[in-house]
């Protein structure tokens, strides 16, 4: 009679979409540290991705990096690259990511000039115990990744592929940890029997207090907002693996937090504010958000920092980007990101005449500056703001002749302005150029080294 071996068992602790929560990260670090130290069998932790937030201060003004540096001290074992990141700042960033947490995040669906995006891994093989564990990655993908030169690849097809890899190189458990959604990983897991033991997933906030198990595979998210750890229980014996159980358990506000995490980021805010007071500038006069009427001189010499980088016919800009002036004198890097912490980009178009003449008449209008949009985070879009434009006697002049329908006109805006959400345009100009992946605040950085180099 063939003898089976005694199971081995093995936890998967798990969370997911953090979003800038460092606090709660240091309070599930925590909770994870003491689970380790009490189990009587190997625990991996594992990161669904978007740890970053551009909402949050911290995160924002290191371009998501700090998380990352939280997420090693965390002791997380694997993480996934969500949109949190690549969809702000690009796959440029990733290699800093890496170096930060201290080893590659996982994404197999995604290529840049046919390749993984450098600083990314398609998947990763760790070490549990005396088990292997492989680990793939996959994302949701955004038309606006396009931009940055990253492509999708048929999610099925890599993950399949990537865990076959993984069970060639001895892998006892292969999980995919995904960024792609619940809906997304239901339909991904019929593809994955007998390859894939379990799905962790993340990016749609769903708390599966119990997993899911209606599905190909079991499926287990962590709701978001570093307020519940995940726990995946698994058993592995010659037959194979089997997931004994998935639950949640919530992680309270006044629950203990890890010291590594809370010195690391008091380290990230030391560095940080090292960073942000070096002088990039000097202003003869000061630059308020709001002057005469409905002008923003804050806006407007935004504004002239993308038509100094970008000459145009016209520049449009809304004032949602900004939320403060800045300074007569000496201006630092801080200043800057403090008046404006948007993620847009430099973007520019062509447009007929006829549809110009309705951007700025709608940008003139009270009903657009009270909008506000879900991309901007909430604030009023306010009055539109634009360079190479007059009214004379009632007439639209442009580029020093009135305005003819008839003709094309070169603009430069940021990508809200010129992109359907902005509701300034109703389709997405042909030519729609959008720069990446330098954001707002660093091209107004570069503007002020220019133009008003620091004595």
């Amino acid at each position: 009679m063939t003898r089976v071996s005694a199971p081995r068992r093995i936890e998967l602790l798990h969370w997911n979409d953090v979003h800038g929560r460092y606090d709660g990260l240091a309070r599930l670090a925590q909770r994870a540290r003491t689970i380790r130290e009490q189990a009587d069998h190997p625990v991996l932790v594992l990161d669904g991705g978007d740890v970053e937030e551009t909402g949050v201060r911290l995160s924002a003004l290191t371009f998501g990096v700090a998380g990352w540096r939280m997420l090693g001290a965390a002791g997380v074992d694997a993480a996934v690259a969500g949109n949190g990141g690549l969809l702000r700042y690009g796959p440029d960033l990733l290699p800093r990511y890496a170096a930060a947490v201290g080893f590659p995040p996982v994404v197999c669906d995604l290529e840049r000039d046919g390749a993984t995006p450098e600083g990314a891994a398609a998947s990763r093989l760790l070490t549990a115990g005396d088990l292997t564990v492989g680990v793939v990655g996959v994302t949701d993908y955004y038309a606006a990744y396009d931009d940055f030169g990253l492509r999708e690849r048929g999610r099925t097809t890599a993950a399949v592929r990537e865990a076959r890899s993984l069970r060639r190189q001895g892998a006892d458990v292969v999980v995919v940890l995904s960024h792609a959604g619940l809906a997304h990983d239901q339909g991904l897991s019929w593809h994955l029997r007998g390859l894939v033991d379990v799905v962790v997933g993340g990016h749609s906030h769903h708390l599966l207090t119990e997993g899911d198990r209606s599905h190909g595979i079991p499926i287990a998210q962590a709701g978001c907002y570093a307020e519940h750890l995940g726990r995946v229980l698994l058993e592995v014996d010659d037959t194979g693996t089997r997931v004994v159980d998935m639950t949640v358990e919530r992680v309270p506000d006044d629950a203990p937090q890890d010291p590594t995490v809370v010195a690391e980021r008091d380290a990230c805010e030391r560095d940080l504010a090292a960073w942000l007071d070096e002088p990039v500038g000097e202003l003869p006069v000061p630059v308020p958000l709001a002057g005469e009427a409905d002008d923003s001189p804050a806006a407007r010499l935004l504004l002239e920092a993308l038509l100094a980088r970008r000459p145009a016919d016209l520049g449009v800009l809304m004032p949602m980007h900004l939320t403060r002036g800045l300074p007569q004198g000496r201006v630092t890097r801080g200043d800057v990101w403090e008046a404006t912490s948007s993620p847009g980009n430099l973007t520019t178009a062509t447009l007929s005449g006829a549809v110009v003449r309705r951007l700025l008449e709608r940008g003139a209008g009270d009903d657009f500056a009270e909008q506000r949009s879900r991309s901007g985070r909430g604030p009023r879009f306010g009055r539109l703001q634009t360079l190479g434009v007059e009214r004379r006697d009632g007439v639209l002049w442009v580029a020093g002749a009135p305005l003819a329908d008839d003709r094309d006109y070169r603009v430069t805006a940021s990508d809200i302005e010129l992109s359907s959400y902005g509701t300034l345009v109703e389709a997405e100009p042909a030519d729609l150029h959008v720069e990446v992946p330098r954001i707002l605040p660093e091209l107004l950085e570069e503007h002020l080294r220019e133009a008003f180099p620091a004595g």
